[in-house]
């Protein structure tokens, strides 16, 4: 009886306790382990309160921080796989769930031969130390503590420390290939296992085989589950809160889906969780927009100092992030049809994000939509005969996948691309 007058006191506030979950959660990411300890240090002096001088305060103060989260997040994520759940349980007759899981391991084990993920990646070693502790993580970058979803997640779920989670990292990168092909079958664009891996074989998924630990591949997936599975407004506000605390630049592809596919209302709260998240951001600094500004650098060069400086990098690191498949894209644009414009709102993410970042090939990965929804286009209206379609994803399979960023230019990495055209196959 208890249980079930707390079930119904629950759903009757679901809404409330969602924005609630996504405000606390929001205010501990944005009191890192170096701020509160800064912030502490400072009170005795100030309110004469020598109880509070020591390591344990901060202590105690980190794991209050971490329940907060856990509680937190632990609520969005019901909220956010009730529908999901309810999805997989009414198309499980309509939906070949165990075919698309078998061709996903297929193309993770083809891809891991083409960029072998030996390593984690330079941040993704960081969000690997981060995993350890990550409430009393000091992030002396001051660029990766509000990416706090993904190592938490391994931490709580006993994926500590840089080895299980670089096993954490590759097991998110499974589920993303599993729903971009679940997503390509939902929107019955029926694709050869060619297809599948040459798009695996883009910047989306196949950043994850270079620089593995990187946390944007949780806000991809997220992306998906949304544009794929209906769901209501509750679900919707804490997908956007979840994909925001995985990586702040999804907010951007969020703008774009909620533009597309949410109710006024919907955008409204899109527009309140991101208010909220700026808000602690702004506060977590004293409203020091230098002070910000200065951290967000490469090299004590801001990103669009970087995109100035190499304009050229900029353009070949848009091209090579998703290759040939480029003319796929241009292809659908090209048909002069109502649905094919979402195509100019999905390429803008990953364009915005690469004018303030270095990793203009990586940060491109926020423009997935624009390649997906392109090809179900194509195959939608035959704008491109099947066998040129075929010939053009094994030519794009054929072109290595490399990185390029606007402060190291191109950089190939471990694995048969890099064998084929480097000469090595390892360093």
């Amino acid at each position: 009886m208890q249980l079930a007058r707390l079930s119904k006191y629950l759903a009757e506030r679901q809404q409330v306790l969602v924005v609630y979950s996504a405000v606390a959660a929001s205010i501990v990411i944005h009191t890192p382990a170096q701020f509160v300890k800064a912030w502490i240090l400072h009170l005795p002096a100030l309110f004469d309160l020598p109880f509070l001088e020591g390591d344990h305060v901060s202590f105690a103060v980190n794991a209050i921080r971490g329940m907060i989260f856990l509680f937190s997040i632990a609520l969005l994520f019901a909220v956010f796989f009730r529908p999901v759940a309810a999805f997989f349980s009414e198309q499980r007759s309509k939906l070949p769930f165990g075919r698309i899981f078998e061709n996903s391991l297929a193309v993770f084990f083809v891809c891991g031969l083409l960029v072998v993920p030996v390593k984690l990646g330079l941040m993704g070693a960081g969000y690997g130390l981060m995993s350890e502790d990550p409430f009393n993580f000091h992030d002396a970058s001051g660029q990766i503590y509000q990416r706090l979803l993904m190592p938490a997640m391994a931490y709580f779920l006993q994926f500590r420390g840089p080895i299980l989670f670089h096993a954490f990292s590759l097991l998110a990168t499974l589920s993303l290939i599993f729903f971009t092909l679940l997503f390509l079958e939902v929107q019955i664009a029926r694709t050869t296992f060619l297809e599948k891996i040459s798009i695996a074989g883009t910047s989306f998924i196949i950043t994850q085989f270079q620089s593995p630990g990187y946390t944007e591949q949780l806000a991809l997936l997220i992306a998906l589950v949304v544009v794929i599975v209906p769901m209501g407004t509750v679900p919707k506000i804490a997908a956007v809160s979840l994909a925001l605390f995985a990586h702040e630049v999804s907010i951007i592809l969020f703008l774009a889906i909620a533009f597309l596919y949410f109710s006024r209302e919907e955008k409204i709260w899109t527009g309140v969780v991101a208010a909220v998240y700026a808000l602690c951001w702004l506060m977590s600094f004293g409203f020091d927009l230098g002070r910000i500004a200065d951290v967000r650098t490469v090299g004590g060069i801001a990103g669009f100092a970087w995109l100035t400086e190499h304009p050229l990098r900029e353009l070949s690191g848009i091209a090579v992030s998703y290759k040939l498949l480029w003319v796929v894209f241009f292809a659908a644009l090209s048909y002069r049809s109502a649905e094919t414009k979402r195509l100019l709102v999905f390429v803008l993410p990953g364009i915005l994000a690469t004018l303030f970042g270095v990793d203009t090939s990586r940060l491109m990965a926020f423009s997935f939509f624009a390649i997906l929804f392109g090809l179900v286009y194509v195959k939608k209206y035959a704008l491109i005969s099947e066998r040129n379609l075929q010939l053009l994803f094994a030519i794009n399979l054929c072109l290595p996948s490399v990185y390029i960023g606007l402060n190291s230019g191109m950089v190939y990495f471990d694995g048969l691309y890099q064998l084929l055209y480097r000469g090595y196959l390892f360093r």
